[in-house]
């Protein structure tokens, strides 16, 4: 994608200098107070107290914590220090956060989607909760403090308006990481009816048409449905097709400004050209009632020829048969002649929803800091991606290759709970840094190119909003508005998709979200952008 390859520098070459710096010297204690008093020089404690998901995969695996994955032992082994983990419930973990909030009892760190946090990270460090790392994160993270010199744009997404850093991310070190997701098609449909990959709305308008009225998977039967999504305004939903319009339904960037997609021409254009393929029967009816899991199974099933989500690694066990295959394409061209993306995660390598930050009980947040700076170079990001060579993993042709014992375990448990076991950067639920020679060895050939196929397409990024902060006060006024706006918004579009109502009525869908305020969410949204760009 074009703004991401201006991002940072190849993995190759993170590699070659983090491996070349190594900082392991460096809390513990419940205190309840705010230091006020900076040591660089203290060293890694014997304990670190942390708060934190474990993800999905580590319990799926048969563990019960971090320290039942190979990283994390490795990693105690070489500095001496053994992390008690607190691991909520996922499904509790906003609850347990806010319950600790009240209490007033912290751990010495607390790993939390704080992009999302109420009143943002500032104001948990005016309240005393947490601590300002920034004096802290040069001398004691060097690994991390040079990724950030060498790769600027990371360092705008990690550094706050005012250049502060209150918390350390999960960073993806390489762009095909962040291109996990776009448009997948039944290659095998396409090849049987005569078809091309569609290229434009128009195209794939004819595909879908095809996919309906030619009996792809030839069961005699018209039961194909021809696209699939979950919902509206998602990835995976319909909402994508707007895209090959120049609009997203939600903000974008336009003309250097940021707007909000549903009040543009361009989004009543592609509504309307969605509820075209909808009233023709190209779009699976239950849309807006499947699940990721229900429109895999609708792939798998034959039923299902065309979507946007995950990169098909999920259905390479069961229908790679020699006959059947799903492979990614590239976006649809739009009447400018640009391929729009408005998928965040194309030009967002820091990871908004996973974050370490250092509380007031910590007396020691260099040694901490030091700790944590492990897993972003050296031998402390081999253990993160690989575990241990020798045993997890072998170099071959300078690129880490899991061994048999991972990928082809006699143990009784599966690949991918080898992988887990080993690698912490599986559950994407502790910060660090991820390499693509990692995730690649968890994805099907037909998931590798995939990523490959949307790298290739270098589609436009340029109106996508990055990471940016709100004050407290902006925050909670514009989470105010949007929680009106939004479902409304969505209500009415799929009213409009459905039949329900018209394209023509759109109008008054615009007067009604700007009497809830829409106008004065843009605004806010513009402020924080500015001061983004000032970063």
């Amino acid at each position: 994608p074009r703004m991401y390859t201006k991002k940072f520098k190849s993995i190759a070459t993170i590699l070659t200098v983090v491996m070349a710096a190594m900082c392991f010297t460096a809390c513990g204690g419940n205190g309840g107070t705010q230091n006020t008093e900076i040591n660089l020089d203290a060293e890694i404690p014997e304990t670190i107290s942390i708060f934190t998901n474990l993800g999905a995969n580590i319990p799926a695996a048969g563990g019960n914590d971090f320290n039942d994955c190979l990283t994390f032992q490795l990693l105690e082994e070489k500095t001496g220090c053994h992390i008690e983990w607190d691991h909520p419930v996922s499904s509790a973990a906003t609850e347990r956060f806010n319950m600790m909030m009240v209490s007033g009892e912290y751990p010495d760190a607390i790993v939390y989607k704080w992009a999302s946090a109420p009143g943002g990270l500032a104001s948990y460090v005016e309240d005393g909760v947490i601590q300002d790392l920034t004096p802290y994160v040069e001398k004691c993270m060097p690994n991390f403090w040079r990724l950030l010199e060498e790769n600027p744009d990371i360092k705008k997404d990690v550094v706050t308006d005012e250049g502060k850093i209150y918390a350390i991310p999960y960073i993806r070190l390489d762009e095909a990481l962040c291109v996990y997701q776009g448009p997948v098609v039944r290659q095998d449909w396409l090849e049987k009816l005569g078809l091309k990959a569609p290229k434009n709305p128009e195209e794939l308008y004819h595909v879908l048409k095809a996919f309906k009225e030619q009996d792809p998977n030839g069961n005699g039967q018209a039961d194909e449905r021809p696209m699939g999504a979950t919902g509206f305004d998602n990835t995976a939903g319909v909402g994508p097709l707007l895209w090959a319009f120049g609009a997203n339904y939600t903000y974008q960037v336009k003309d250097g400004e940021v707007v909000y997609g549903p009040m543009t021409d361009a989004f009543q254009e592609g509504l309307s050209y969605i509820a075209k393929l909808y009233s023709e029967g190209l779009i699976d009816p239950d849309y807006l009632l499947d699940s990721r899991s229900k429109l895999d199974a609708k792939f798998t099933a034959d039923t299902c020829g065309f979507k946007f989500g995950f990169q098909p690694t999920t259905y390479y066990p069961t229908m790679n048969d020699g006959v059947r295959k799903v492979t990614g394409i590239g976006y649809m061209v739009a009447e400018d002649g640009e391929n729009y993306c408005f998928n965040s995660a194309y030009t967002q390598p820091v990871a908004s929803g996973c974050a370490l930050a250092v509380t007031s009980a910590c007396e020691n947040v260099a040694g901490v800091l030091k700790w944590m700076d492990n897993l972003y170079g050296g031998e402390g990001l081999m253990y993160a991606n690989f575990g241990k060579e020798g045993e997890t993993y072998t170099m071959v042709d300078g690129q880490a290759v899991f061994t048999d014992a991972v990928l082809n375990p006699t143990n009784g448990k599966t690949s991918a709970q080898m992988i887990a076991l080993t690698a912490a950067v599986r559950d994407s639920s502790f910060p660090m840094g991820q390499t693509w020679q990692f995730y690649k060895q968890t994805l099907a050939p037909w998931g590798i190119e995939a990523v490959e196929t949307w790298l290739a397409d270098d589609a436009n990024t340029d109106g996508i909003v990055p990471q940016v902060t709100m004050t407290a006060e902006e925050g909670e006024r514009f989470t105010n508005i949007m929680n009106s706006v939004s479902t409304y918004m969505q209500e009415e579009a799929n009213k409009v998709i459905t039949g329900r109502s018209n394209i023509a009525d759109w109008d008054n869908a615009i007067k009604a979200m700007k009497d809830m305020g829409i106008e004065e969410a843009i605004d806010i949204q513009n402020a924080a952008y500015k001061r983004y760009l000032s970063r």
